[in-house]
């Protein structure tokens, strides 16, 4: 018979714990978000200055400019600024679209936009209009997100909110920061990757044997994950210099960005949440096999491994799928341009993406017996304690 006094007992305990850890990264996230910059002023090219506006006018854009400027006329359109210490004022600017294409005709008067002001060889500030204002409509698709994932994960699902907005907080606040203050890339992804993992784990699990062992299993993997991207990256000679302004961006004492060390941290980044969502389940599925199944032992692994093994197909295909669609521009790009299929793959653009998709697959695919390893032996170690 089963102890229902105990259930009882281990399920108010564990409710307890969740709740004293959803305390603690709330207060954690407020920490996080209230930390002064970490990152000291950089030199290089001057930053351009943006700001929140409205068109409240369209003028002829084809008034000719005594001065040079914007192509030899005069701007084409008024806007009144919402924001930054001009707020208030009305100011002339030219209508572009986002990366500097003539856009035009398809700005509307009274429609909010972003005015980007950049300085001249004469001294003065150029006003155009450089893209939409769009953090409405985000707002509201980010509040859609929020009431669908508390309506259908609830408490789980808010918890999962916590984590993710922690996480949001900890790679703005502290690991960009670092980044651009000069500390090493790899280090620093490291220690934030692994912090990253236990919190999102043990936010959303709590503090079980099964989500131990999933933080453990996806160090190792993470582990794993690093030591390949560091080798592939040496051996394939990636600069990671290709298309990036950051090559420019000098440090506060004078040395550049280390690029290579900045794309073996994307790569363990990028990996963590794959990696979580693996071991998550694989160690929730030996829990189960043990609790309901009765197995121990080889049979438990057996079990557990045969189910991680679907989960390994569907995730790397998943994990192909998410770099293919963030890469489908640019390899629509290299269509077009007629090149041969083996020149395309060899640039460093795409051969980046490939290696992440391999890389990252490894990681899953050794995710899934180390996680099961280390879930069926604390699975044993707590059955043998008497």
């Amino acid at each position: 018979m089963p102890d229902f006094g105990e259930m009882i007992r281990s399920s108010v305990a564990a409710s307890r714990s969740t709740v004293i850890l959803s305390a603690v990264s709330a207060a954690l996230l407020l920490v996080v978000v209230l930390l002064p910059d970490l990152a000291k002023p950089v030199s290089g090219t001057p930053v351009m200055t943006a700001v929140h506006g409205r068109i409240t006018a369209r003028l002829d854009p084809h008034r000719p400019d005594p001065t040079g400027q914007g192509g030899g006329f005069l701007p084409d359109a008024r806007v009144l600024l919402l924001e930054g210490p001009q707020s208030g004022q009305e100011v002339e600017a030219y209508l572009e679209g986002p990366g500097g294409q003539q856009n035009s005709d398809t700005y509307r008067v009274g429609e909010e936009v972003v005015v980007t002001f950049t300085a001249t060889t004469q001294g003065s500030e150029l006003a155009t209009v450089s893209d939409r204002w769009r953090l409405p409509q985000l707002a509201w698709l980010g509040l859609l997100f929020v009431v669908a994932v508390v309506l259908v994960g609830g408490w789980r699902g808010a918890r999962a909110l916590l984590a993710l907005a922690l996480t949001i907080a900890i790679i703005l606040r502290i690991l960009i920061p670092l980044l651009v203050d000069g500390v090493p890339p790899i280090p620093v992804a490291i220690v934030l990757a692994t912090a990253i993992t236990i919190l999102a784990i043990a936010l959303t699990e709590g503090f079980t044997e099964a989500s131990v062992a999933a933080i453990l299993g996806t160090a190792g993997a993470l582990a794993l994950t690093a030591l390949l991207a560091a080798i592939v990256t040496g051996v394939a000679g990636f600069t990671n210099t290709l298309g990036s302004d950051l090559v420019f961006l000098q440090l506060p004492d004078g040395a550049g960005l280390d690029l290579r060390g900045l794309l073996l941290a994307a790569f363990m980044i990028g990996a963590i949440g794959v990696l979580d969502d693996v071991t998550v389940t694989q160690a929730a599925a030996v829990e189960q096999l043990s609790r309901h199944a009765g197995l121990t032992g080889r049979r438990l692994y057996a079990s557990a491994f045969a189910v991680g093994r679907s989960h390994i197909a569907a995730t790397v295909n998943t994990l192909f799928l998410a770099y293919a669609g963030a890469s489908l521009p640019l390899l629509v790009l290299f269509a077009v341009g007629g090149q041969p299929t083996a020149l395309v793959l060899n640039g460093e653009a795409v051969s980046i993406e490939i290696v992440r998709t391999l890389v990252g697959s490894l990681g899953i695919v050794a995710a899934v017996p180390l996680t099961t390893v280390i879930a069926v032996w604390m699975t044993s170690s707590a059955v043998d304690t008497p």
